[in-house]
């Protein structure tokens, strides 16, 4: 034994740590015959044409140059390069030689790049493509596919005894909460240990979970032995007496994992991450349960998606972005068509927020194996990055699915839907259906509908009945409602706000308002629905579209899609979902009026609401879901001055707008 430590010592591996070093200035970038120029990951040659409408957008190729150096200190570490994501098929090449290629877009990968590099300085390029040939999902989606690196780029230095780097673009260990009770919490560690040596090697193994305050609560030490130039998975087990749990947003609580891998008593590679400790369940009457308490998941969907930019987001607009849908109160959000960046999960276990996170198998499919075989690969990838976050619940395998002709998607589902459980048995597979009664959508565990009823078709009522013939017809199925949504300009507005053309440029905010004042009426009266989901958290690019006086533009969020406005929807929900005393006016933008009848509608959450008109009292009725209503009253000639006074308790907040009255 000793013998072998000393082999590993002369290998070494008893060098530094390992290292991460981000690689994201200064990347020279062409896109097809255009000049090069200097670009900062992460980065989409889309940013601009993705979103001015005419679904015109550049469908193709860039390309993506880098150098980086090698110091002596370098000389025994195994090198990898990760990248956060590329769009949608990537092909790396360092100094001149093919390393690989990875199919599959929004999810990270990394290569060992070790047989390729020197000392001193080494060249990257990578050849990425979003094409329309490429058989990698998504093949057809209402959201432009923005190209490019549209996440950060990291260069990985190990030792040769280390946490494998580049298993799915994954960081090697994985955590199962294997059972949890109120009394119990047995946890499953898995660390992937590569030794790329010579000479087999002799480690040591530790898993410690501590607590908030820093107190080790459980700890298991594995000695093994590595054999030369192979990876061995070390599996421990965890015991922890009365977990303090993760309880969603009411009680956030994170334990910190770490794993530190040893040779003698040198550290040679280590890992850490949050771990919340819950137990949930989803019941076909009761919708979701957390922790043995009903809990219903309702929030948005979100697009990972910005002005400008398209979706190469920094982490401070994700945060920003997640923020604004905690402040109006969600406790879910289906992260919506792919995997998002790494930042959002942790974001969300640290704000008790649960998640739904999906694949990109979406509207088309084609039956080949090379695109089943990518299909796969993303959906690996997606559970192998994103195991050991206690926001994920669900594992998303397809979106609308059935919604273009072309194969049978059976075989892919069930396919993808087997993949989800070898590869996690402790939670839940789902997918979000546009066709509620296609079989494909009782393979997985639970699923939702997509639901527009009152926009594309129908009347906003139907939700309703929709819910109910669903629910008695499939009593052991578990549904819930992953889209509901209507379009909205801010500055459009009418008096009557009848139901809109969904496909032209009319699209009044009003409208809108109404369609989720139904919708969530329908929701509350239906505890069965075990999430739900407005689609969308903000208007984003769909290039394709021309409507709502938004060239390229879906406009169904509840924030335009420069963040600045938060439309009168986005406050009925903050009125039922955040229990801080707020109160809002609605068609606050409806400046201009020309007929002087008119009524307000206003939403709080308090115990009495005020309202006048020029000074003048004015009376309100609550009606359910936290909506106030006026009769009729007279607006006068020019200027109109309304204020809404609400009081909770102590607290008295205020909310104001002006109105115009313009004579003909």
């Amino acid at each position: 034994m000793k013998q072998l430590i000393l082999s590993c010592f002369l290998l070494g591996v008893l060098a530094s740590q390992a290292e991460t070093v981000a690689l994201n200035d200064d990347w020279k970038f062409t896109k097809g015959t255009a000049p090069s120029n200097i670009v900062t990951m992460p980065h989409s040659w889309n940013g601009l044409d993705g979103q001015d409408g005419g679904n015109d957008y550049y469908r193709g190729t860039g390309v993506y140059e880098h150098d980086f150096t090698l110091g002596k200190g370098d000389k025994n570490k195994r090198v990898y390069l990760r990248f956060g994501a590329a769009n949608y098929k990537a092909d790396l090449f360092v100094n001149g030689d093919s390393v690989g290629t990875h199919s599959s877009g929004y999810t990270a990968f990394a290569f060992d790049i070790t047989p390729f590099v020197k000392q001193g300085d080494n060249h990257v390029l990578v050849r990425v493509s979003n094409a329309e040939t490429l058989p990698i999902a998504p093949l057809s989606a209402d959201f432009t596919f923005f190209g490019g690196l549209i996440r950060g780029v990291e260069l990985i230095k190990k030792n040769p005894l280390h946490i494998l780097a580049d298993d799915h673009g994954s960081r090697g260990v994985f955590i199962a909460q294997t059972k949890v009770s109120d009394s119990e919490a047995l946890l499953t560690a898995t660390t992937e240990l590569r030794n790329s040596g010579k000479k087999a090697c002799k480690a040591t193994v530790s898993v410690t979970l501590t607590d908030r305050d820093g107190h080790v609560v459980a700890k298991n030490d594995s000695e093994v032995t590595v054999p030369a130039g192979s990876d061995l998975p070390v599996i421990e087990t965890l015991q922890v007496k009365a977990p303090h749990l993760w309880n969603g947003v009411k009680d956030p609580y994170l334990y910190t994992a770490s794993v530190e891998v040893k040779v003698g008593k040198e550290e040679v590679d280590s890992y850490q991450c949050s771990i919340g400790l819950r137990y949930y369940s989803i019941d076909p009457d009761k919708g979701f349960m957390l922790n043995g308490h009903s809990y219903p998941l309702r929030g948005v969907s979100l697009h990972e998606q910005r002005p400008d930019v398209g979706n190469a987001l920094t982490d401070a607009q994700r945060r920003d972005d997640v923020d604004r849908m905690v402040e109006m109160g969600c406790n879910y959000i289906r992260l919506s068509h792919y995997q998002h960046g790494d930042f959002t999960y942790n974001y969300l276990d640290s704000l008790g927020v649960i998640c739904w996170t999906e694949t990109p198998v979406i509207n088309k499919i084609i039956d080949t194996e090379e695109y089943a075989q990518n299909c796969e690969m993303g959906l690996r990838s997606l559970i192998r990055q994103h195991f050991n976050h206690p926001s994920v619940v669900v594992w998303g395998v397809s979106n609308e699915i059935n919604y273009k002709q072309g194969p049978n998607p059976m075989p892919l589902i069930e396919r993808l839907n087997k993949l989800v459980h070898d590869e996690d048995p402790t939670r839940y597979s789902t997918l979000a259906a546009m066709h509620s009664e296609k079989p494909n959508n009782f393979v997985p565990d639970v699923y939702s509908n997509n639901r527009y009823d009152g926009w594309y078709f129908g009347e906003i009522k139907g939700i309703e009945s929709f819910s109910d013939k669903l629910h008695a017809k499939y009593p052991d199925r578990c549904i819930g409602i992953s889209e509901y949504g209507a379009g909205a300009h801010p500055y459009h507005h009418t008096e009557n706000n009848r139901k809109p053309d969904p496909g032209g440029h009319w699209h009044p905010e009003g409208y809108q308002t109404l369609f989720h004042e139904g919708y969530l009426k329908a929701i509350n009266e239906r505890p069965y629905l075990w999430s739900t989901s407005v689609w969308a958290a903000y208007d984003f690019a769909s290039d394709g579209r021309n409507e709502g006086n938004q060239p390229g533009i879906n406009d169904k969020g509840l924030v335009t899609h420069d963040r600045k406005i938060k439309k009168d929807a986005y406050y009925l929900y903050k009125a039922n979902w955040n229990p801080k005393p707020m109160v809002y006016l609605c068609e606050r933008r409806f400046v201009k009026h020309t007929n002087p009848e008119t009524s307000f509608k206003l939403y709080s959450n308090c115990d009495s609401v005020t309202l006048t008109l020029n000074g003048e009292e004015v009376p309100v009725e609550k009606d359910i879901n936290n909506i106030y209503r006026s009769g009729k009253v007279t607006l006068k000639p020019g200027l109109n001055r309304v204020k809404a006074t609400a009081v909770k308790g102590d607290t008295q907040v205020e909310d104001k707008m002006v109105w115009f009255l313009i004579e003909e």
